[in-house]
């Protein structure tokens, strides 16, 4: 029972519980490369236990060592995945393609010794269906394994005790799930337990349950419940949310509809959003102040209109900007940067205040045109009259003389 429990039965809920991590953040996690990082370390996993399996599965010699190399292939890259990891996840990664070629420099070579350890035996110095003998490229590659592994732990405690409350657990959890398969390796490496295979898959057991743990009530890298984001990417707003670093954790599908060629799991520091979207659009330095505001503004809710035009077309486009900051007990733990598009209600209040200062102009000019007129009559009246007198006066003067 136990040969079949510590054989079979603990690594192949091992595999069951990595396929599902990966399957479940690759559907639903937010695309970035951490996110992609965090799925290659799970792949390592599975193929490591595989190999495992196979290993005591296997009946002779041949399939032995095939299953021995998918194993230590996997092995190798073990470290350097979580490493790799480790950097992006707490943002210590400034150029990422160099930063790989680094950390997966020794790994790649240990790889490729143990796929031609038949011609050099510097990995393995003896090989058989029984046992096999490590060489000194085996012990190398685990004192860089280990070095990568303690180094990433470190990485991951001291980042935890400088963030908030909210996210120390996520760093601690990563930190013991990465610290239990470490442990049991080096028990079984160091022949302090012999078990006659080695049990490092399964520490990974414990490792996925920790993962699923975080991920479903702690929000581990941002994998949100299938509801929430239904429900923003149905708002017609943009909406986009950064963490306490300027660090977009979050975009709907209106930003993604709204620049389509901006790919936030990239470029994911608001400052590069900015300068993305300075080189998009026209763009006055007034607006420009409101960008840095979005871009420097923390702790700080705000309220305020930006206004740009595309190249192609000649009409302004105005969003109204809230800022929207987020706490939890007590402690800031990001923001909620919403634009929405008012740029039909602005032209049409703008057309009506027009069409009313016209409106108010005519009616001066009635006004005027009729105060005029009545002007004009009453001259008019008044000279008719003064003929009328004049007129009445000679007549009367006629008929006098007449008289006489």
């Amino acid at each position: 029972m136990n040969y079949n429990l510590f054989y079979f039965i603990l690594p192949s809920i091992s595999v069951v519980f990595s396929m599902s991590m990966i399957l479940f953040s690759f559907i639903r996690g937010k695309k970035s490369t951490t996110l992609y990082s965090f799925i290659f370390c799970h792949v390592i996993m599975t193929l490591w236990t595989v190999g495992q399996i196979l290993e005591n599965v296997s009946t002779d010699e041949n399939q032995k060592w095939v299953s021995t190399i998918i194993k230590y292939s996997a092995i190798t890259y073990m470290s350097g995945t979580w490493f790799m990891f480790t950097l992006l996840y707490t943002n210590r990664v400034k150029n990422f393609r160099k930063t790989c070629a680094v950390v997966f420099l020794l790994p790649t070579i240990f790889n490729l010794a143990v796929l031609t350890n038949k011609h050099h035996y510097l990995f393995f110095s003896d090989y058989s269906m029984g046992q096999k003998t490590y060489g000194i490229l085996f012990w190398l590659h685990t004192l860089v394994s280990y070095s990568y592994l303690i180094i990433s732990i470190v990485i991951l405690l001291i980042t935890g005790l400088k963030c908030v409350e909210k996210y120390r657990i996520q760093y601690v959890f990563l930190a013991i799930s990465i610290f239990i398969p470490t442990a049991l390796n080096l028990l079984y490496v160091s022949r302090i337990i012999r078990p006659g295979a080695d049990f490092t898959p399964i520490g990974f057991v414990f490792s996925s349950f920790i993962f699923f743990v975080s991920v479903f009530k702690y929000r581990f890298l941002n994998i949100l419940p299938v509801a929430i984001t239904d429900i923003l990417d149905a708002i017609p707003q943009i909406i986009i949310a950064l963490d306490t670093n300027n660090e977009i954790s979050y975009a709907n599908k209106a930003f993604h509809t709204f620049l389509p060629k901006y790919k936030p799991s990239v470029q994911n520091n608001i400052i590069l959003f900015k300068e993305y979207f300075r080189k998009k659009v026209y763009i006055d330095k007034k607006n420009m102040l409101v960008m840095d505001r979005i871009v420097s503004s923390t702790n700080k809710a705000f309220t305020d209109e930006l206004e740009f035009k595309w190249p192609n077309l000649n009409r302004t486009v105005i969003f109204q900007v809230n800022a929207i900051p987020i706490h939890e007990k007590g402690a800031f733990i990001g923001r909620v940067i919403i634009f929405n598009d008012v740029t039909e209600y602005k032209h049409l209040i703008n057309d009506n205040i027009q069409k009313n200062e016209s409106l108010s102009l005519m009616t001066q000019k009635l006004l005027e045109a009729n105060l005029f007129r009545g002007e004009a009559s009453a001259v008019s009246e008044k000279s008719l009259n003064a003929f009328r007198d004049d007129n009445s006066q000679k007549f009367y003067s006629a008929t006098e003389q007449k008289a006489k």
